[in-house]
This record gives C-alpha cells, structure tokens and sequence, in this order.
C-alpha cells in the first residue's frame, strides 16, 4: 500500500494516475471531502486528513509501506511535511518520497529552499528510507494565463528570464518510478525540461501552436507580488515566490537536468508539445 498526501494537487493527480496504471494499491488523502468521490472512482481508497489533524494523518499512514508527499506553498508547509512525517514513521512507512524545489539544501539562501531544506533534514532523520524530488517550475503554471491569452493574445513574462520549465507528468512518473522501483533509496532528483525557454520563447512557442499573433509583455515583480497577495497568499510566501523568480534575470533557472531520461529512459517531456495538447484551453 502507497499512500499519497497532495493526491488531487498537480503533481498528485498524474501520480494516481501512474501508480493505478501499474497496479498499485493506493490510498489517496485530500482535505476536501467534494473530492473523495472522484478518488474513489478510479478504484483507490480515499480518505479525508487535514495537515494539521495528526490524528487522520497517522489514521491515512495505517498500513502503509510507502509515502509521497507535496504540500502547496504555504506558510505553514514545514510544520505541514513534519506532521505527516512524523505519522508516517510512527505507522511504519518504510518509504518516504517527498516532493520539494529545486536545489533545496542546507547551504540554501533563498526562503524557499531554507524552508524545504527543513523538511529533507527532518525526513532524513526519520528513520524512514527516503527519496527527494526536486523540481524546478511547471509547465502547468502556463494554463493560469489560459484566458488571459485567449482573449488578448498577451503572455504575461513574470519571471524575466529563460527558465528550464517540467511537466509535471514528469514528475509524477519520476516519483511513481522511484515508489515503485529499485535503487532510489537515499536518492535527490532534480526534474527539470530539456530545454530553458524565455517569456518571448514561450510565446512564439503558442503563436506557432495557436496560428496567431501573441505578444510577451513583461510583468514587473511588485505587479506580481500584488496580484498574489490579492489572491489570498500571504506577505511571506509572495515575498519567497518573489524572491525565487528574482533568479530567472541572473540566468539562475535556466540550468538543465537530464534525471528524467536517467530515470524514466525516455526524454522529459517539450513545452511545445504541453502547449499543442492544451491547445484549446489557449483559444477560448
């Protein structure tokens, strides 16, 4: 049995997805009972823990062998992953694959990667084997923007820089491999693409898909900022999403991993084609 904490977040979803495919029991934890229906009709067990309720956290790890764990960005995401931790290693999880940023350690200066360098260090002292998942930004991220481009052809570069966009299928088959497979114990991955694409890259890439003409108008980071804190993020977690895309001008998230096709044996997967099989979403 696997259980899976952020079961029906980005990277939660596609790993289902993949674990059903090979068979695996599952047992699939969400906060929100409206989507234990959905779960359960994919033929896994679903049950309703909150991260802050230790009690349905050690109830959710009963009998299980193996964890994925994601939590969203949030200001309490340390106290989050440790809750679940530390149920996990009291119920006899012997497996712990936890999914964090990239190039989180303990020599991080950024906030995020402090933050999820505080989770790895807690996991590592579990006493649970352990895996690492360290992705950089998804290719997901694009289909926020979905309207926006539709109705005025516009991409919006909030980052200011090439950035080594994943898919997060990716990520989900690293870590349905690594829960499945041999040899990843004790293991980092970092999952990036192929390639590092700029906002004006990444909007040529949806005028050649789109067949019309798309502008990338860059977005100043306190225009960012605002608009998260107006969408309900709060001052610390916008100041760290910040303070991470700050990188992108100094050429800092541009660099390349090959981890999925060490992994997986097969390529990661192109923006271009994200951006062909979303095609729709982009054309209103």
């Amino acid at each position: 049995m696997i259980v899976i904490f952020g079961a029906t977040g980005t990277i939660g979803t596609p790993l289902i997805t993949a674990l059903l495919a090979k068979g695996i029991d599952l047992r699939a934890v969400t906060s929100n009972t409206s989507r234990v229906a959905a779960l359960e009709a994919q033929d896994c067990e679903a049950v309703v823990a909150d991260f802050e309720d230790p009690a349905a956290l050690a109830r959710a790890c009963k009998g299980a062998q193996k964890a994925f764990l994601v939590t969203p960005a949030h200001l309490d995401m340390r106290r989050w992953k440790a809750n679940v931790i530390r149920a996990a290693a009291d119920a006899g999880v012997h497996h712990m694959a936890m999914s964090t940023g990239l190039g989180a350690s303990p020599k991080a200066r950024l906030t995020f990667g402090i933050w999820h360098s505080d989770s790895q260090e807690l996991l590592k002292e579990s006493g649970m084997g352990w895996t690492l998942i360290q992705p950089t930004y998804f290719m997901q991220n694009l289909l926020w923007q979905a309207d926006s481009i539709a109705a005025e052809n516009t991409y919006l570069d909030d980052l200011g820089g090439s950035v080594s966009w994943v898919d997060a299928r990716d990520i989900a088959d690293v870590s349905a491999e690594v829960l499945t497979g041999e040899g990843h114990l004790g293991k980092t991955y970092g999952l990036t693409g192929k390639e590092a694409l700029s906002g004006g890259d990444i909007a040529a890439l949806l005028q050649q898909t789109l067949g019309r003409d798309i502008t990338c108008r860059a977005v100043a980071p306190a225009e960012t900022r605002a608009k998260m804190v107006l969408s309900g993020i709060s001052d610390e977690v916008a100041d760290a999403m910040t303070e991470l895309a700050g990188l992108a001008p100094k050429g800092h998230l541009s660099g390349t991993t090959t981890t999925v096709q060490e992994v997986l044996g097969r390529p990661a997967r192109r923006f271009a084609d994200f951006i062909a099989e979303n095609a729709a979403e982009f054309s209103g």
